[in-house]
């Protein structure tokens, strides 16, 4: 770090001949001039020391029958002097601080991490609906009263925290570890063998969905404020959102294109028949034997089923065992 400062503010090597050196050093050291790095030469000797220092060192040399002479400069004040008369550079340097001083006082990316149950999508929406988003000052968010609020809303939260890290709010999540839904989860760990039932429930009057129509809507971002490109927007069914921004070095810059999409959907009733009805009931007993016996064999398996006007109710028994 000393050598760095030393660098920022300046410094020459220079060197002392044709005089007493000991006694021009003897006298400097005496009125507390820091003088460094002395190596001696035939002539005299060389050495370090700052430019204000430098300056008052030709009235010592004097003095003891010798001069100085710079060798080499160091530092940014030699770097900076052949721009001393462009004032427009100067001026461009202060405007860039300024500037970036300025934008780092807005939020321009939100980052999501540890979140696995909840979707990003979810929190999200979540976040700007309580002014954590692209665009807004640092100093207009409460990031301790929206940390508590996210965990008063989310069961699936048990600790969370938003990190300011220059322009990105990095908000770092903790889900709760979950519980064993019965006594089949402990069985299914320690028995080899065991026994389970399930039942599973389809109703006789299906929706099939269709989407009748899709439209797009944009608007542009530029910094703080959102402009749409249309005159009058629908709200559908499903909303879908999208962004992109500008981005340099990785870094988003706040303009860029907002773009949502409404999908308009619409629902046609049909009746199944009993046959059809047994078959939908089927398939969802077979989603579900799959994922309650992941890493099972089914030994045996027996089911009945009861059907009326409205619904079938399918039950089924099984008797597992551990894979080898």
């Amino acid at each position: 770090m000393i050598g760095f400062f030393r660098w920022i503010f300046g410094y020459v090597r220079f060197s002392f001949t044709g005089g007493f050196a000991e006694d021009f050093l003897t006298e400097c050291f005496a009125d507390g001039m820091e003088i460094r790095d002395v190596v001696r030469n035939s002539d005299g000797f060389d050495a370090c020391c700052n430019l204000r220092i430098y300056k008052k060192l030709h009235h010592y040399a004097f003095r003891h029958g010798g001069k100085v002479r710079v060798r080499k400069k160091r530092g940014l004040p030699f770097i900076l002097l052949p721009l001393k008369n462009r004032i427009g550079f100067f001026m461009g340097m202060l405007a860039f601080v300024v500037i970036i001083s300025f934008l780092s006082c807005f939020i321009w990316n939100v980052e999501i991490v540890g979140n696995d149950r909840i979707s990003e999508t979810t929190i999200s929406v979540y976040l700007e609906n309580h002014n954590i988003k692209s665009g807004v000052m640092w100093s207009s968010v409460s990031r301790d009263e929206v940390c508590w609020d996210m965990m008063s809303e989310f069961d699936d939260i048990s600790w969370v925290h938003i990190n300011k890290m220059g322009s990105t709010a990095r908000v770092e999540i903790n889900e709760t570890r979950l519980a064993d839904k019965d006594g089949d989860e402990d069985k299914l760990k320690g028995i080899d063998v065991f026994r389970k039932e399930l039942q599973v429930v389809a109703y006789r009057e299906q929706k099939d969905i269709t989407v009748k129509s899709i439209k797009t809507y944009k608007r542009l971002r530029f910094f703080t404020a959102d402009i749409p490109l249309y005159l009058k927007k629908e709200t559908g069914d499903i909303s879908q959102q999208s962004e992109s921004y500008l981005t340099v070095k990785d870094t988003k810059l706040p303009i860029g294109i907002t773009e949502s999409e409404e999908q308009f959907l619409a629902s046609e009733s049909r009746i199944l028949t009993d046959e059809e009805l047994l078959a939908l009931a089927e398939k969802k007993l077979g989603y579900q034997e799959e994922q309650e016996f992941d890493g099972f064999e089914i030994i045996n398996k027996t089911q009945s089923h009861e059907t009326d006007a409205d619904k079938c109710v399918l039950s089924a028994s099984y008797i597992t065992r551990r894979k080898s």
